[in-house]
């Protein structure tokens, strides 16, 4: 595994630069000819916020002093970390560590719906009106210094390999391009996949305007955790394609905003609202047994 590890370390940025813009072209243009819903996709009108916040994270991740690959390799050089103390055999330690890894991201991301304060946050996600490649990076910058913080804790409690940790961080980002896409997958085969995987329409779900749904699906890259903790929910095919988008109470031109969208944050409940009203009555009636 040495060899490998001396290759990612090598090539980690050119690689997920590489996955993350090569899946974006690519899924863009499969959206043109199988998309999941056939709804405008105003890409003039949505996409210079959403490319907008894109630039600002990749600005911020790449300014942060810490990294999650110099805190594991501190952990593997001191003996820090379950894994690391206990001496795990590499190829049990590298499995345990992916799955530990993609169940913190599975609860932090519970978290964020959860905790009102991180809501605030997060919900900048969650105001796209519209899913497509372009959501993939819609996330209000302080999203991710509240992430780096307890991921570098996470890391060092289980003792995550540096080796293990690239490989996740390639996965993820093909994984977070992936779910986010308006495609539409055979039906056979989309529901193989999200035995293990997230696919496109289990997280549809999840940016559903009716709370219980978007209060479900919470998993990033792997779909056993939400299965397991009993958060996983279905919807036919049909009826994702019709289900409205976003938050009922941003379904207006601010969404599209840039500016918005950073101080939307800061904004208390009453005056992220403004002159809206939430539509209570418009929220659709969960299909009966599509909960899982």
């Amino acid at each position: 595994m040495s060899a490998v590890d001396d290759l990612l370390r090598a090539e980690i940025e050119p690689l997920q630069y590489g996955i993350f813009f090569g899946l974006l072209v690519t899924l863009a243009i499969i959206e043109v000819f199988v998309f999941r819903s056939p709804n405008p996709p105003q890409r003039k009108l949505r996409w210079p916020a959403n490319v907008g916040l894109t630039i600002l994270n990749i600005i911020v991740i790449g300014a942060l002093p810490v990294s999650g690959l110099l805190v594991s390799d501190y952990a593997q050089v001191n003996d820090i970390g379950l894994l690391n103390i206990f001496e795990v055999a590499p190829l049990t330690a590298l499995v345990i560590g992916l799955l530990f890894r993609s169940f913190i991201s599975w609860l932090i991301h519970l978290a964020m719906h959860k905790v009102p304060l991180l809501w605030h946050v997060h919900r900048v996600h969650h105001t796209d009106t519209y899913i497509d490649i372009s959501t993939t990076v819609r996330f209000h910058p302080i999203e991710f210094l509240i992430n780096t913080p307890i991921l570098m804790v996470s890391i060092l409690l289980v003792g995550i390999s540096p080796l293990t940790l690239m490989l996740y961080e390639l996965f993820d980002t093909a994984m977070a391009i992936f779910t986010h896409a308006n495609v539409r997958i055979p039906k056979r085969l989309e529901r193989f996949i999200r035995f293990v995987l997230v696919t496109p329409d289990m997280h549809r779900v999840h940016h559903s305007t009716w709370q219980p749904e978007t209060d479900s699906n919470y998993g990033a890259t792997l779909s056993v955790w939400d299965h397991l903790f009993r958060t996983y929910r279905d919807k036919s095919p049909d009826a994702l394609s019709k289900m409205q988008l976003g938050l009922t109470e941003f379904q207006d031109d601010r969404s599209r905003s840039l500016w918005w969208l950073l101080t939307l944050p800061f904004q208390s409940e009453r005056a992220s609202l403004g002159a809206h009203t939430i539509l209570q009555d418009s929220q659709p009636t969960p299909e009966k047994g599509n909960d899982k």
